[in-house]
């Protein structure tokens, strides 16, 4: 579809292909999941500090490093601190695979 190539390639998320078809969050979920079955999308994901900052990206959960570096305001002052992933959001994404045409990309949910 030609509505999914407005999406910026190298990082999108479901909500960003569910804003941009106008479907619903699971319909978008399984356009993402197919693509990714066809070799057409990867998947990735990341991990945010308390402030949504990305500390970290993988290709899958179990690749994350066990602790992040975050920074978090102490009496006005920032300062670096290692928080353990596994308390941490985390959000998965989706990349358009170097060798996918963004005009082959079509709805097959």
């Amino acid at each position: 579809m030609q509505l999914l190539a407005r999406l910026n390639p190298d990082k999108f998320y479901i909500e960003n292909v569910r804003s941009i078809l106008g479907i619903s969050y699971k319909s978008a979920q399984g356009i993402c999941e197919t693509a990714v079955r066809q070799g057409l999308f990867s998947r990735g994901v990341e991990v945010k500090c308390p402030d949504g900052a990305v500390a970290a990206v993988a290709a899958n959960e179990s690749e994350l490093p066990e602790f992040v570096r975050c920074w978090t305001e102490h009496e006005g002052i920032l300062e670096p601190e290692d928080l353990p992933t596994a308390e941490l959001e985390k959000t998965t994404f989706y990349r358009l695979n170097d060798e996918a045409d963004p005009g082959t990309i079509r709805q097959t949910a």
